[in-house]
């Protein structure tokens, strides 16, 4: 589904917003001295290239080491990896920053890298780190560092908080892993409904699918899924009456709102999202963009987008003390059906097997 949605979404924005994408390249190219962010930061030193290139080298190096002597895959396939993301990190970049419409590139390295190593789990998920997530980090650096174009911050100090915070949160996120898996029981199975690690879940069924399996079982002319293919072009093909009744219609204000990638860009995180997430996020979001901005859209203005950082702010606070201070001491929230009831995500078939039969004996949520 998420293949089928950046397939979608790309070729929607190719067609509504090529002219802007094209335009907004072509005056990236030119000098931008009369900008007055550009002129602000001029009175700053640039980080230099070479920074980021000795860093990219080092970064390679130890990359291909841990993947030679690791034994995670053969090491030449991180040359593919890393190119794959360099070459698309303009294209999507430009449509990201136009559109605000991100594009993954899991499908894609999970897809070449089982037809590269078919059969080998562990490197399908190394292949798509150093292709899929170096895409995705790199995007976030270059957001970063337009914010810190617009916020007037030093070039070279975002830089060097940029590599000191990677550092940090590398070390954390390793140390948090550790002392969860040697801490928490049955952690990541369905024998502790408490700790499910849906995306963890998620990383090990594609390593399956794409790895293990591989696309030439799962996507073949006898296999039982291959008419999900036909999914790609449905994706590139569904936008494109919309955009021909806009060109014939112009005056038609309701069909600018009729966006197919939008509609359904919520599909392409399920996994790992489950249906209890979507009621919060539409609530929200309802109040925020509908009702707050035609009611109080001078409030809304002001306070949005700072109320929407606070918000995630509080929900990380939120998880290191209700993890520290109730679970880690034992204390659970009570079960009730607002709560995802005794499975946790509101879906007793979720334990279902093929046939639909729920087992009598299942885990359920601590109380």
């Amino acid at each position: 589904m998420a293949s089928r949605w950046n397939w979608m979404k790309l070729s929607t924005e190719l067609f509504l917003a090529g002219k802007t994408i094209l335009k907004q390249f072509r005056s990236s190219l030119n000098d931008n001295s009369d900008d007055i962010h550009a002129k602000l930061m001029s009175r700053y030193d640039e980080a230099p290239d070479w920074w980021y290139t000795i860093l990219f080298a080092v970064a390679f190096t130890l990359a291909t080491i841990v993947c030679h002597f690791g034994d995670l895959m053969p090491w030449y396939h991180m040359f593919t990896a890393v190119t794959i993301a360099f070459v698309f990190v303009l294209p999507t970049g430009i449509v990201q920053a136009v559109t605000n419409q991100s594009i993954e590139l899991s499908p894609i390295t999970e897809l070449i890298a089982g037809f590269l190593m078919p059969g080998k789990p562990i490197a399908n998920v190394t292949f798509k780190t150093y292709g899929s997530i170096t895409h995705h980090q790199a995007l976030s650096l270059i957001s970063d560092l337009k914010f810190g174009h617009y916020m007037k911050i030093p070039p070279r100090a975002i830089f060097v908080t940029q590599l000191t915070s990677t550092v940090v949160a590398g070390v954390v996120n390793y140390v948090s892993a550790v002392y969860l898996m040697d801490t928490v029981p049955h952690i990541c199975t369905l024998e502790n409904p408490n700790w499910k690690c849906p995306k963890a879940n998620v990383f090990y069924s594609a390593s399956i699918i794409w790895g293990a399996i591989g696309p030439a079982k799962i996507l073949g002319t006898r296999s039982l899924y291959s008419p999900l293919l036909l999914g790609f072009l449905a994706g590139a093909l569904l936008p494109i009456p919309t955009w021909l009744l806009t060109k014939k219609y112009p005056k038609t204000k309701w069909l600018k709102y009729i966006h197919f990638p939008i509609m359904l860009s919520a599909t392409a995180i399920i996994p790992p999202a489950s249906p209890g997430n979507y009621p919060s996020w539409l609530m929200v979001g309802f109040l925020f963009n509908c009702i707050l901005l035609r009611c109080a859209r001078s409030w809304w203005k002001r306070y949005a987008y700072v109320f929407s950082a606070a918000m995630d702010c509080g929900v990380g606070f939120s998880v290191l003390a209700i993890f520290f201070v109730f679970q880690n001491n034992g204390i659970y929230f009570p079960r009730w059906w607002g709560s995802g009831g005794p499975t946790g995500d509101g879906c007793p078939l979720s334990y279902a097997n093929f046939s639909g039969i729920i087992p009598t004996e299942r885990p359920m949520l601590t109380s």
